[in-house]
């Protein structure tokens, strides 16, 4: 996943600002996934439960936030098979938003041992839609040109 998310960032980084702190998001996020998956043999504290669900809510709403006009009117304008692909590929994008909320509405609060012990069921889980959601987020971008449209400064 990392070496992914590398390739997208020397790939858009320093096209916008919107997009630049769409992958720092993104980054932010996975490198968070990585720590707080990587414990071995102790749960992690809630601050830091609460921190990572703190960057998931963020990453989600940089994609719904930062760069959504964008998309929203680059969309608008497809025709043919990048719109027919932008459509097949949003309600994917919505499935997966609700899954990430999931995690973070479980967790963020979790105080009980009960649900603690979950966790590492549930970070896998939650591994697997993020990894999904990187991919359907970057195939969205290429289909609508949206980076053509962020160089020339065309929100809708």
């Amino acid at each position: 996943m990392l070496r992914k998310i590398e390739k997208t960032r020397e790939q858009w980084a320093g096209k916008h600002q919107a997009l630049d702190s769409f992958l720092n998001a993104r980054q932010n996020l996975l490198v968070d996934y990585i720590h707080l998956s990587d414990r071995h043999k102790s749960l992690p504290s809630q601050e830091e439960l609460q921190e990572f669900c703190g960057q998931l809510v963020d990453y989600v709403s940089a994609g719904h936030f930062e760069i959504y006009d964008y998309v929203l009117a680059a969309y608008e304008a497809a025709q043919g098979d990048a719109r027919l692909i932008a459509e097949r590929i949003y309600p994917s994008i919505k499935e997966n938003t609700e899954e990430a909320l999931y995690f973070h509405d479980k967790y963020a609060e979790a105080a009980d041992d009960e649900t603690l012990m979950e966790l590492d069921q549930d970070l896998n889980r939650l591994g697997e839609v993020l990894e999904e959601r990187f991919e359907l987020e970057d195939k969205m971008v290429s289909a609508l040109n949206l980076l053509a449209r962020l160089d020339n400064q065309q929100p809708a």
